[in-house]
């Protein structure tokens, strides 16, 4: 139990909007503003429950869709700023990409700043902002749910010894930041999750926001048109509905917003 988290009655998170789910998805969950909200609210009642936060703190939370040049106004009304998942490339020279890789970059650092989570295309924002490569990983796919490995340093941050995610990438993060520290990674991904050594930005490869029936919406609809292989769905498909992490995730990152 944190102190600074027990003594909250308001937790202030703005998401970055950088994507759209499939129409699928869209029509039965909901958009990615809608999927965190939920995800978050979730995380809030689980700090309730351990007792880590008042019971009658709250959530502000907002959507910012960066792609039409929305932005929070002032970073500082905000503890935590999360950055989706999308479709789009996150080492494509657009320009809404480019100006989100910059504001991440320049997001300021002091302890009154929010913090920042990077959620998949956000986790490879972070990545390329900071100076790592960005590319297709040559191993293909990495799909559906996940079992991810914590090192020492992930194991304090997250609490566990490994964390069950659902993962929708084939782009990686190459290599570790300068002043960041890998927590979590799979044979597949080295790169799972990261956290700057000054501990102000926090990110995962996986998606905590989705979990087994829209995963299975993924899947079905991204066979279906041959993204991905007969054997990669059939074999996500078999273990899509294991037990997931996604409530401790979240709980830790409003958490983390809240350390100084």
């Amino acid at each position: 139990m944190l102190s600074a988290t027990a003594n909250t009655t308001t937790i202030r998170a703005a998401l970055l909007v950088c994507g759209t789910p499939i129409p699928a998805v869209l029509e039965s969950f909901g958009d990615y503003p809608t999927l965190f909200n939920a995800l978050l609210l979730q995380g809030l009642d689980e700090l309730k429950k351990q007792g880590a936060i008042k019971e009658e703190a709250s959530l502000n939370y907002k959507a910012f869709d960066v792609r039409e040049d929305i932005y929070p106004e002032n970073v500082y009304d905000w503890d935590l700023i999360l950055i989706s998942g999308s479709a789009s490339n996150a080492y494509d020279d657009i320009p809404w990409i480019n100006k989100l890789t910059d504001y991440i970059k320049d997001i300021p650092r002091d302890d009154k700043a929010p913090k920042v989570a990077g959620i998949c295309f956000g986790h490879q924002i972070v990545g390329r902002a900071f100076g790592v490569q960005v590319a297709k990983n040559q191993k293909g796919w990495e799909l559906g749910w996940t079992k991810t490995e914590l090192s020492e340093e992930g194991q304090a941050f997250w609490g566990d010894l490994s964390l069950r995610i659902q993962e929708l990438h084939q782009d990686i993060v190459t290599g570790i930041p300068e002043k960041f520290t890998v927590l979590a990674s799979t044979q597949h991904t080295m790169n799972q999750s990261m956290i700057s050594n000054d501990r102000r930005i926090v990110t995962l490869q996986g998606h905590p926001e989705f979990n087994g029936p829209i995963m299975k919406e993924f899947i079905k609809a991204r066979s279906a048109s041959g993204v991905f292989s007969k054997e990669l769905a059939e074999a996500s498909m078999s273990v899509v509905d294991y037990e997931l992490d996604n409530v401790k995730m979240a709980a830790r990152i409003l958490q983390f917003s809240q350390e100084k």
